[in-house]
């Protein structure tokens, strides 16, 4: 399956968008506005090579995130003005992702991807922790099934982990 993360600049202000792709209609999709996170993303080409910040646990960064609305499929490959004066938005990383692990309290998943042009793949794990736990009426999840899962958009923040595996 596929995710891509969007950068999305609106109003002077930017924040990132990282999309999953579950086999349906719409993207899961958890926005991102903690510029510290952000810039360590975006602009670090040795995302992880820094020794100083206050979002970091030995090689894990972390934020707070909130989960928003489902978007379309459309933006698995879009970049440019969104019209109506909602903005802009840019890839500035994209590739396939893995359900590592799905419990009560949190989602893994694994990515691997192209950060911006020209950078070489990078594996990242992924790990959000929901404001509440999530019924799992199952062992078996697939990603379609988890989209089904989810508390819905909205509502309070999540904690975003992520740690770059190679």
């Amino acid at each position: 399956m596929r995710y891509v993360l969007l950068k999305h600049v609106i109003n002077n202000d930017f924040h990132i968008d990282f999309l999953l792709d579950c086999g349906t209609e719409r993207l899961l999709t958890w926005q991102i506005t903690d510029h510290i996170f952000i810039d360590r993303l975006t602009f670090d080409d040795n995302f992880f090579n820094f020794t100083e910040s206050p979002n970091r646990i030995n090689d894990t960064i972390y934020s707070v995130c909130r989960r928003v609305f489902d978007h379309r499929r459309r933006y698995l490959d879009f970049s440019g003005d969104l019209g109506n004066q909602r903005g802009c938005v840019e890839i500035v990383e994209y590739g396939n992702w893995e359900l590592q692990v799905v419990c009560t309290k949190n989602l893994v998943f694994k990515t691997t991807g192209i950060r911006l042009e020209g950078h070489s793949p990078t594996a990242r794990l992924w790990q959000f922790e929901p404001p509440i736990e999530i019924a799992l009426a199952s062992d078996e999840t697939t990603p379609d099934r988890l989209m089904q899962l989810l508390p819905p958009p909205g509502g309070e923040n999540w904690v975003v982990f992520c740690t770059r595996i190679c």
